[in-house]
């Protein structure tokens, strides 16, 4: 796989996959912050962890790309 693919395909993961998950971790702690049965800081923490998990599979698709473009080809 090359490298530009790796990337294309963890950006349409970014887009397609946690930027909707964590809006809607953000949207549920918004609503949720007028009650006191701590939903709204359970659903930040959640959207803090999905946040990390983001970053931790761009930064593996990163890696991945860059191990991709030191191969040599196979001729």
């Amino acid at each position: 796989m090359s490298a530009e693919l790796i990337l294309r395909l963890a950006s349409r993961r970014m887009w397609l996959l946690w930027a909707p998950l964590i809006g809607f971790a953000l949207l549920v702690s918004g609503i949720t912050a007028q009650f006191s049965n701590g939903v709204s800081g359970l659903t930040a923490i959640i959207a803090g962890a999905l946040v990390l998990v983001a970053c931790l599979d761009w930064f593996s698709a990163e890696t991945a790309a860059n191990r991709a473009t030191r191969r040599t080809p196979a001729s």
